[in-house]
């Protein structure tokens, strides 16, 4: 009853436009809630009808991979300022660690990879005992980030993960891929060496107490990886070979004991065979036990909104027996320097579609950190929430991290998303003559999730023109952040529900209402 008075109320304050506010510290809560004039803006471009008890997913939480760069931060004095930034509550409050299983480039005489993509592996070959042994005092920087990472408290969920086999497992004694491209490197012989490998080293760090919960060996199989083309660690896999090598690998997770599951297949993107690899992972009676994780990557789609929704469709009626994470994205191809807060809007746009369209249980940025590059004009270009110099001397915040802030900050492992009506979908989908479905942008994404708290949280990704959305929504407070290229992470209101929220062009806008 008390639930339903709520409601009512809040529908008769949005009816009539009613705004009253508390604790609003400057005249920056006019230009949101008001235009120039200071007249009350009097209708709607958009109607968010946020519903807690329509739910669909449960949101596990918010990560970043730690690939290449924890080699560097980790022996930096900006080691610490690093996983505060990302890992601790006053950061981003990431609460899922992608650790990298490099394949051991870094020891490889035979390596074409230069730089930090050159991993330093804990498998390698004692000269003196003539046999390949582990070190786990290898690896030392990137094992003090991890360390640094979980000392905040936050990081609940480790994901291990390889984008190559080690490099002695492979054909052609590296991991960069076979000698032409859409060659697997990893021959049949060679797959329980993997799995045992792999094991190995994810019992280390279990005994070490730390919470991995998932292990990764297969990364973007659909991609190339090979012949003249060499930048990164990097295996190319068959269907039929995904599976004998997750079925090898659910084999070892049982006989290991470790408590353990696999994330699989690490697709590049929703398209392509992602679907068909899901449904053979899923209905196989040897890796279904073992499997903890559908994985994929969001590459490729950020402007497609109709893949994304047509994916989330599909996942949502087969109904698998696991999560469905989205692993890796960053901006391909870059078009926003690390001060532009178009690469926030961008990046806030794909984790809104990720988790509204495709359903996503996770979503993870590709790489926590990254080098940047300095161009003509003195602008720094890096697809990391944080950018680097290379021996990590200089650490910045990228403007892309507060798009990741406005979620993580406010949506918790174990907060649920919500219905927010049936116009928030960014699309428009219509039939062209030839038959296709075409997306119309609408230049925004709007989702809504509910806490642990019961707390209810809408984020809103405004891309294009300065739009006004009502709120009908179960709650009677609200506080509001609001981030656009002139300031980050405002808290610009704290008070009664806003029946009117007008969004400026470019800007990205968290209500937590409770």
């Amino acid at each position: 009853m008390i639930l339903l008075l709520k409601r009512i109320v809040c529908i008769l304050v949005s009816l009539v436009n009613v705004w009253s506010i508390s604790n609003v510290s400057d005249d920056s809560f006019w230009k949101f809630v008001k235009n120039d004039s200071r007249e009350f803006v009097q209708s709607a471009d958009v109607s968010l009808c946020v519903n807690p008890l329509k739910t669909y997913q449960t949101i596990t939480g918010f990560g970043a991979s730690a690939c290449w760069w924890a080699q560097d931060v980790g022996k930096s004095e900006n080691a610490e300022k690093t996983a505060r930034l990302l890992f601790s509550p006053e950061g981003l409050g990431l609460n899922i660690y992608r650790y990298n299983v490099g394949a051991g480039e870094k020891e490889n005489p035979d390596s074409r990879i230069r730089g930090n993509r050159a991993t330093e592996s804990f498998y390698f070959y004692n000269e003196a005992a003539g046999a390949w042994e582990y070190d786990f005092s290898r690896d030392a920087a990137a094992q003090n980030m991890l360390r640094l990472a979980l000392s905040y408290g936050c990081v609940d969920t480790v994901v291990l993960f390889a984008n190559s086999p080690h490099y002695s497992m492979t054909r052609t004694g590296q991991a960069t891929g076979g000698q032409e491209e859409y060659f697997s490197n990893l021959p049949p012989e060679n797959y329980e060496a993997f799995a045992d490998y792999f094991l190995t080293i994810a019992r280390h760090f279990i005994e070490q107490g730390v919470p991995v919960k998932y292990i990764s060996p297969i990364n973007e199989p659909q991609w190339s990886w090979g012949g003249g083309w060499v930048g990164q660690e990097g295996c190319h896999y068959e269907p039929e070979e995904i599976l004998a090598v997750m079925r090898v690998f659910a084999k070892a997770i049982k006989a290991s004991g470790l408590d353990v599951k696999l994330m699989a297949p690490e697709s590049g993107n929703v398209s392509d065979d992602t679907v068909n690899w899901f449904d053979m992972l899923a209905s196989d009676p040897d890796v279904r036990g073992a499997l903890g994780s559908l994985a994929y990557h969001s590459y490729w789609t950020d402007g497609n909104a109709h893949n994304k929704y047509t994916f989330g469709q599909t996942v949502e009626e087969k109904a698998y027996p696991c999560t469905v994470d989205m692993t890796e994205w960053c901006e391909l191809p870059l078009e926003h320097d690390i001060d532009d807060f178009g690469g926030a809007v961008r990046t806030a746009g794909v984790i809104g579609q990720d988790l509204a369209l495709t359903g996503a249980n996770s979503w993870s940025a590709w790489t926590g950190v990254n080098n940047y590059g300095v161009k003509e004009d003195g602008t720094l270009w890096s697809d990391g929430l944080l950018a680097m110099n290379d021996d990590a001397s200089d650490v910045r915040v990228a403007k892309r991290w507060y798009a990741l802030a406005h979620f993580s900050k406010f949506i918790p492992a174990g907060s649920v998303r919500i219905d927010t009506g049936a116009d928030v979908l960014d699309v428009d989908y219509r039939i062209g003559w030839d038959g296709a479905v075409y997306d119309a942008r609408l230049g925004y994404t709007a989702s809504a999730y509910k806490t642990p708290e019961g707390k209810l949280v809408i984020v809103i990704v405004n891309e294009g023109a300065a739009r006004t959305f009502s709120v009908t929504a179960p709650k009677l407070r609200a506080a509001v952040w609001q981030s656009t290229a002139e300031k980050q992470m405002e808290n610009i209101a704290n008070g009664l529900v806003c029946p009117l929220i007008k969004a400026p062009q470019g800007s990205i806008i968290t209500v937590v209402l409770g």
